[in-house]
């Protein structure tokens, strides 16, 4: 009996190659897409799903309300640990915190790396990390040791067991190696080694570590002995909070209150709330997007094949009449069209699978992950892939089969009671499903591209083109005092326009301190972003001076007593004169008695626009260790960069020159975005092409189903034009539908997409008329081959076909 279904199914097959190809091709374009849109999700979902305890650990996070304005933190304090240490159902604390960029010496080789941590004692225990080499009990117990990943230790020493004793030269201290862990699986901890935090701890006494609550620099990580804790955990967090935290910033006169959060590991990768997180935070958005993209095109293909069988059903109309007369019933006849539809399937998944393995470095690429074709032989792959041959094969081919199956032997056995092809309104329907769903992709696929235009030519209040970037390291004080010689030389070349220093730059964290501010007659505390630049910053950076003036070398008093605010933060102030204002004192506050308000300038953009611009203060340090930037001219740009390279070496053999330009930096702000608008063009073309191919398909049936009437229509004196009009009408209906049901979808949905933004294009009429206006060309374009030459058949053999 199979092997009879077997045959039958191949036959038909081949008999109706071009619908075979048709539907085998939409399907494994549309499965392959499927495939790798699952690695990537998959891929998305299994951070710190590696680590054994990973139920059991928790990350504490930190708020700071101030005046009613929330500041969400990744660091907390380094009493924390401490405190947290001594609650019930704990197992384990440990705390770390970033070591910054350091440049690494090792036999006259110079290695930089800015994913380093200083780590305690506690680490392995909470993150069970499989160590190559040294114990995890002691191995960042003693001070000025390093336990590398087994990546680093292949890089700088060529082996893991060659690593273990070698001493490595960092610009401040030296550190002994004394451990290599193997960094597998996915992690928000993408660090590429820990340094001892015994190191430092050791430059300030345990008293102040254990009593400092308001200097948040350390993540703070509390391994519980069950997952049901979680929120045990945070009620004695809130009580430390309340009882101890509040009173004791109140006491050392702080205005401002803290909470902290307790946050399961497994949650940490998709939040997006917190600054200074340790690593850069994935978005879960785009998982479900891009899920909800996986699920359309294959809907999208399982709709052609629904489509094409049933429309071609009467072809097959006296094979069930006969089948059923010689004995056939029900039952046997959708097995036989369901075995069909899963032999299609199956057919379409290994031309999948050729598909993925030609296409997957490409999608490498595209999604900056490095899958391999290994994952075919993993089990949960293996079981998607069973599931979608026997989901799209059952479901795509249920109602063929049931259709088929259903028709009378006495009906379809009399030639005038042949089958119509099934339900048109069924197929219309689909059709109509079919490119609603191409739509949403082609919308938003261009209020994507509109929105990044927007974004990258947007006035950022500076100018950002042509700026170079030369990252100053901060342990070289030598380094740091050299740089106005360094500037002098630079700029001797013509094509070196201007030179500034300044610790931060757009696109980097900034500093947030509190500072007195003279408001109303007296001084009261606001907290502000603060960013310590040279002379030359603000010209150098094209920034508009909109009140007041800006730092002056020929004013000596500006480097311990000026300031300069933006906009916003005079507003938010409620300076309407901000000139002349003072700026107190007090401690952990920047400035002195005799500080002043000296200038105001025009808001820019210190981050993405995703967030609004804040109120900033710029304070004068000429010297100050961070960057190096460098206005060139676009003429001869790298020989230009050569010469700051050939001047840099002579200043500093020991630290490589790392440069990059400011626009790229600050676009990459924009790279999440930019990857969805990439899936999304390529994803849109490939729904747009599934449909097309199941529109061919449908345009081929229709045409060959009016033959005869087409052939009437000639004689009578139908020109082509009018037969190709007749044809392509009844789809045209079908697509203008589309549109009109997929518009109301896509506004909705990309509206949301768009609230992550503070600053936005508007969804304007044009972009859906310019999608629907695609769609129905392309639409068109499909149905017209096929209308033409079913128009331009002769009359006579159109009127003799049966």
């Amino acid at each position: 009996m199979f092997n009879n279904y077997l045959k039958i199914a191949v036959r038909n097959l081949l008999r109706n190659k071009v619908y075979s190809a048709i539907n085998i091709l939409g399907l494994a374009i549309g499965i392959a897409s499927c495939i790798l849109i699952f690695l990537y999700v998959q891929d998305e979902l299994s951070y710190e799903n590696h680590f054994s305890k990973s139920g059991r650990i928790t990350r504490i996070v930190g708020e700071v309300i101030f005046e009613g304005h929330k500041d969400e933190f990744a660091v907390t304090p380094p009493a924390l640990a401490p405190a947290v240490s001594r609650f019930s159902d704990i197992e384990a604390v440990t705390q770390f915190n970033r070591a910054g960029k350091q440049t690494i010496w090792y036999n006259n080789q110079t290695f930089t790396d800015e994913d380093l941590v200083f780590a305690d004692s506690v680490f392995f225990k909470v993150f069970d990390y499989e160590l190559l080499a040294g114990n995890p009990a002691t191995a960042l117990i003693a001070p000025h040791t390093i336990v590398l990943t087994e990546e680093m230790a292949e890089k700088i020493f060529g082996g893991v067991e060659q690593a273990m004793g070698e001493v490595l030269q960092f610009s401040r201290d030296s550190y002994t190696v004394t451990g290599v862990y193997r960094n597998l699986g996915h992690s928000h901890l993408n660090v590429s080694g820990l340094l001892s935090k015994a190191t430092i701890d050791a430059r300030t006494s345990a008293e102040e570590r254990n009593t400092q609550w308001f200097n948040l620099n350390n993540y703070t990580y509390v391994l519980l002995q069950n997952e049901e804790q979680i929120a045990s955990l945070q009620a004695q967090v809130d009580d430390l909070t309340q009882n101890h935290v509040n009173p004791w910033i109140k006491e050392n006169k702080l205005n401002a209150q803290m909470k902290f959060i307790v946050q399961p590991l497994k949650d940490i990768h998709f939040d997006t709330r917190y600054m200074h997180s340790i690593s850069s935070s994935g978005n879960i958005s785009y998982v479900y997007i891009f899920g909800a993209v996986a699920v359309f095109l294959l809907l999208i293909a399982s709709i052609n094949y629904m489509n094409l069988a049933t429309a071609r059903s009467a072809k097959r109309a006296k094979e069930v009449g006969l089948r059923k007369v010689v004995g056939a019933d029900r039952s046997q006849i959708i097995r036989q069209f369901l075995g069909e539809s899963v032999l299609l399937t199956l057919i379409a998944v290994l031309l999948a699978l050729a598909l993925v393995q030609i296409f997957i470095p490409s999608f490498n690429n595209l999604t900056e992950k490095n899958f391999s074709s290994d994952f075919f032989l993993q089990w949960d792959f293996l079981l998607v892939i069973l599931a979608i041959v026997l989901l799209v094969g059952v479901v795509a081919g249920s109602y063929p089969a049931f259709f088929l199956s259903g028709f009378k032997p006495a009906d379809v056995l009399k030639s005038d009671k042949q089958p119509r092809g099934g339900s048109a309104t069924l197929r219309r329907a689909l059709v109509v499903l079919q490119f609603s769903i191409s739509l949403i992709m082609i919308i938003g696929t261009i209020v994507v591209f509109t929105q990044m235009h927007f974004l990258k030519s947007a006035d950022l209040g500076f100018n950002k083109e042509q700026v170079m970037v030369i990252d100053v390291p901060g342990g070289d004080s030598t380094l740091v005092q050299r740089l106005p010689v360094i500037k002098q030389k630079l700029l001797q070349n013509p094509n070196v326009l201007q030179v500034s220093n300044s610790y931060s730059i757009p696109a980097e964290p900034t500093n947030r301190t509190l500072l007195l501010m003279e408001q109303d007659g007296k001084m009261v505390e606001k907290t502000m972003d603060i960013i310590a630049v040279d002379y030359d910053f603000i010209s150098l950076m094209g920034m508009e001076i909109k009140e007041g003036r800006n730092f002056s070398r020929d004013m000596k008093t500006d480097e311990k007593s000026g300031i300069i605010i933006n906009e916003a933060a005079a507003k938010w102030l409620g300076w309407s004169e901000p000139i002349g204002k003072k700026v107190g004192t007090g401690e952990n506050r920047v400035g002195d008695s005799s500080t002043r308000i000296i200038g105001v300038v025009k808001d820019f953009h210190m981050s993405s626009l995703h967030t609004d611009v804040q109120p900033l203060a710029i304070t004068l340090a000429p010297e100050s260790p961070g960057y190096l930037l460098a206005r060139i001219s676009p003429e001869n740009q790298a020989a230009t960069i050569s010469f700051v390279e050939e001047q840099w070496r002579m200043f500093d053999q020991r630290h490589p020159m790392e440069y990059f330009f400011m626009d790229e930096f600050f676009d990459r702000q924009y790279r999440a975005e930019e990857k969805m608008l990439t899936v999304f063009g390529y994803f849109a073309g490939l729904t747009i092409l599934i449909a097309c191919l199941g529109l061919f398909g449908l345009a081929s049936f229709t045409a060959e189903q009016r033959t005869k009437e087409i052939g009437i229509r000639k004689v009578l004196g139908s020109t082509t034009g009018n037969i190709v009009l007749l044809l392509s009408k009844d789809f045209a209906l079908l697509v203008a539908i589309a549109i009109m049901l997929a518009t109301p979808v896509a506004w909705y949905g990309m509206s949301q997409w768009l609230q992550d933004f503070a600053y936005r294009i508007d969804l304007s009429w044009w972009i859906f008329a310019l999608a629907g206006l695609l769609a129905l060309v392309i639409a068109l374009a499909t149905v017209s081959f096929q209308a033409v030459k079913a128009a331009l058949l002769d009359p006579v053999k159109a009127i003799r076909t049966q």
